[in-house]
């Protein structure tokens, strides 16, 4: 299904496009729709699209050599992936993957490139948008380097506070482990001593801050 301008002009990439400029690139864009659990792009596989995520949530993540699971980030409404891979025409870096059920918007490789080369809009956009990307991989790679899980996974509980995902999403512990970093038995064994020293409640499968100030010394490693 082909995308109007006014779709388009939705999603934050094209936020500073005309209205004529946005016509003649929405012919190139398509709508394709994913399931939870749904493989979209597979680590090492050619570059076909760049995607933005219109509903719904995907995460991207890549794998060790033994199976073990790191996930770089979740991305809802507005978010992009598959950028790197289109721009350098390497494979692709990292795995996406459905959380929930969703729509994407897809622009081939060739065309995205071509939209990078005609708007500098587009150019600009892309530019700060990897800048962003860098800025968070590298505070990622020092969370994982300095801070232990304890310090990790209250700043994430912090976080999910702060902005919580869509009622449809449901964090397991499993997932919370690959977002941070270590593995489900320290997740569980970390939320049970929050919880013992009430930090935190669990429950229905929510965790729910109790005391937010004991947390944010948890968070500061304090």
């Amino acid at each position: 299904m082909t995308i109007d301008e006014r779709a388009l002009a939705q999603l934050p990439l094209f936020a500073r496009f005309g209205d004529d400029d946005l016509r003649e690139i929405a012919p190139r864009v398509r709508e394709r729709a994913f399931s939870s659990g749904q493989t979209i792009v597979l680590e090492g596989e050619p570059c076909r699209a760049v995607y933005f995520v219109v509903r719904g949530v995907v995460r991207s993540y890549r794998l060790s050599r033994e199976g073990r699971e790191q996930v770089l980030a979740y991305l809802g409404p507005g978010g992009l992936f598959n950028l790197v891979s289109v721009l350098d025409g390497e494979p692709a870096m990292v795995s996406v993957g459905g959380v929930t059920e969703g729509m994407l918007y897809a622009v081939p490789c060739d065309h995205f490139r071509w939209i990078v080369r005609e708007y500098h809009q587009a150019a600009l956009a892309v530019t700060e948008r990897l800048a962003s990307d860098v800025r968070r991989l590298s505070d990622m790679v020092e969370d994982l380097a300095l801070h232990t899980v304890r310090v990790r996974l209250a700043r994430f509980l912090l976080t999910q506070a702060e902005h919580p995902q869509p009622p449809s999403f449901q964090w397991t512990q499993a997932e919370i482990a690959a977002h941070i970093g270590t593995v489900r038995e320290m997740v569980g064994r970390t939320l049970r001593t929050f919880a013992a020293d009430g930090l935190i409640r669990q429950e229905q499968g929510r965790i729910i801050v109790k005391d937010r100030e004991r947390l944010e010394r948890e968070a500061a490693g304090v």
